[in-house]
């Protein structure tokens, strides 16, 4: 079994939640195809700050082109690439930057705003680019980060 942190929107994630589906575009083929698999479980965060659900990968990838609602920068957008979802638990966590530098010594780290960020081991910056590690659709996260998010939910 293996562990992944899947991101969105909050709109797209109401489309999977209809449909109990994740999808992907072609850039997310070969993963969908060779690593995820029956089982394998998720954490789903959601565009700006929210981890909002623990899921579970519940059958192989398929192939449609049937538009059921995914949006793109505000545009219909097909995720032809599917996998089967069920929802395991819902919630709400919320993560922030929790580092800035110094302004009178900007190499100098200052730990400004601690929060649950700080227990993920995945985001490793936690200064205000620490999206960054969420921008993609799907990352691959270890046991110990899914169980403190699942934790938190």
């Amino acid at each position: 079994m293996r562990y992944w942190c899947i991101s969105t929107s909050k709109e797209n994630w109401r489309v999977c939640k209809k449909h109990l589906v994740w999808g992907m575009d072609y850039r997310y083929y070969v993963t969908l195809k060779k690593f995820v698999r029956n089982a394998d479980k998720a954490v789903v965060y959601t565009h700006g700050g929210e981890f909002v659900a623990v899921v579970e990968i519940s059958g192989e990838m398929e192939e449609s082109f049937q538009h059921i609602g995914w949006t793109k920068k505000g545009k219909p957008y097909m995720f032809p690439y599917h996998v089967p979802l069920k929802i395991l638990k819902e919630g709400k966590t919320s993560i922030s930057y929790s580092t800035t530098n110094d302004p009178r010594n900007l190499e100098k780290a200052v730990w400004s705003r601690p929060n649950f960020i700080d227990e993920l081991v995945f985001i490793a910056d936690k200064g205000k680019t620490w999206n960054q590690y969420l921008q993609v659709s799907i990352v691959r996260i270890t046991k110990e980060d899914f169980d403190s998010i699942e934790s938190k939910l």
